[in-house]
């Protein structure tokens, strides 16, 4: 293996040491050598991906695909809409349609055109996506790719590292978080270019979120976000932290059960959530209105939405110290958290669980430019069984 390939394997740093673009060379040859690849073969007849959710999906007259089918070897051509694809060790993809993707075997696909986004853990390192144009080697990451007309690829990186290699020039770069790479007819070279987040809409559904309502929206993966310093005068922020984390250990949380729940039952108040063999995604909900000239002088503003999940939520927690507490295990790694006094909800928010535990519906108020003027809470949500997705 290159020392480069060892270099972007590397955790990263507190600064960037590195170009944004790296070199690489014998990418290729150390996928061949299985250095990065830990998927194994398996039957060409066992199912190597599941249709986990659909939003206005249409498929092609060939084949039509419902949630919950195992998917094989093949095509899945979409017409519109947008469907998410679950894959072993973890990886999840969202295809944005009009879009061919054809399944190659055990962590191995091809983009023949439309846009895909894809979450893979440490479990999936050397996930790939191949298109016309470019081979994608995922390194432990989130990233996104595009094929438009005539082949043309786009690879953008928004959390880690992918190796991306030129089909007709053969070269190799590993491209780092915050970088996108371009590949077209006009050119056999990997041409940098600006990141666009937003232009891959499948985000939220990749990260388990099948509805939003209200003054709620999602926030975009970015390089060396800290959601404290994000602020936004109109939504409460929906921030993705961990995906499939197994508990080891009881947790102080202070929602387990559907209900209203007011001031009073939420603040200073404590229920435990056992581990239970249970792994669960996480996902931190915030508000946090900017700064202003006017700021304390408005008065308090009042921020009512819901979100809808595809599992059901086990835990909220909603407390300061149990924020805190549960920080360096439930939140993410590179999130710098403020400390919990800071951040607990106030005495005129709300929230509210629905029956079927998927849905959140918050109404939270805060006087911009007060000393507290930040609310946090931590979604808890479940996915130890692969049959509870919607």
């Amino acid at each position: 293996m290159s020392l480069a390939v060892l270099t972007a394997l590397r955790p990263p740093s507190g600064r960037r040491r590195y170009p944004a673009l790296l070199a690489v060379a014998g990418i290729a040859a150390a996928i061949a050598l299985g250095l990065f690849v830990n998927w194994t073969t398996q039957p060409a007849d066992e199912p190597l991906a599941t249709i986990a959710h659909q939003v206005d999906a249409r498929w092609t007259v060939e084949k039509m695909f419902v949630v919950g089918e195992e998917v094989r070897n093949g095509h899945l051509r979409l017409e519109s809409g947008m469907v998410r694809i679950d894959f072993a060790k973890g990886v999840r993809l969202t295809l944005e349609g009009p879009a061919d993707l054809e399944i190659l075997g055990p962590g191995e696909t091809r983009l023949h055109k439309g846009k895909l986004t894809a979450n893979v853990p440490t479990d999936g390192v050397g996930f790939q996506v191949h298109t016309e144009r470019a081979k994608v080697v995922d390194l432990g990451t989130t990233f996104g790719v595009f094929v438009g007309l005539n082949g043309a690829t786009d690879v953008a990186v928004f959390e880690g590292k992918v190796a991306v290699t030129s089909l007709a020039s053969q070269e190799e770069k590993v491209i780092d978080e915050g970088d996108e790479v371009s590949l077209d007819a006009n050119s056999p070279n990997l041409i940098p270019r600006k990141i666009r987040t937003h232009s891959f809409r499948g985000w939220p559904v990749l990260f388990g979120i099948v509805n939003t309502g209200g003054r709620i929206r999602f926030g975009y993966p970015q390089p060396n976000l800290n959601p404290a310093d994000v602020t936004d005068s109109e939504n409460i922020v929906i921030f993705p932290e961990r995906f499939a984390t197994k508990l080891r250990t009881d947790y102080a949380v202070s929602v387990t059960e559907p209900g209203d729940y007011g001031p009073e039952a939420i603040l200073g108040q404590k229920a435990v959530m056992q581990p239970e063999k249970r792994r669960v995604n996480t996902y931190l909900l915030q508000y946090h209105p900017p700064q202003t000239k006017a700021a304390g002088q408005e008065g308090p503003k009042r921020f009512v939405g819901e979100v809808s999940f595809d599992r059901p939520i086990v835990a909220i927690i909603a407390d300061g110290e149990q924020l805190a507490a549960s920080d360096q295990a439930l939140g993410k790694k590179r999130f710098a958290y403020p400390p919990g006094a800071e951040r607990a909800l106030r005495s005129g928010d709300h929230l509210s669980l629905s029956l079927d535990r998927r849905t959140l519906k918050l109404d939270w108020q805060v006087t911009p430019g007060s000393q507290n003027d930040l609310g946090q809470i931590r979604v808890i949500v479940d996915v130890s069984d692969p049959q509870s997705i919607r």
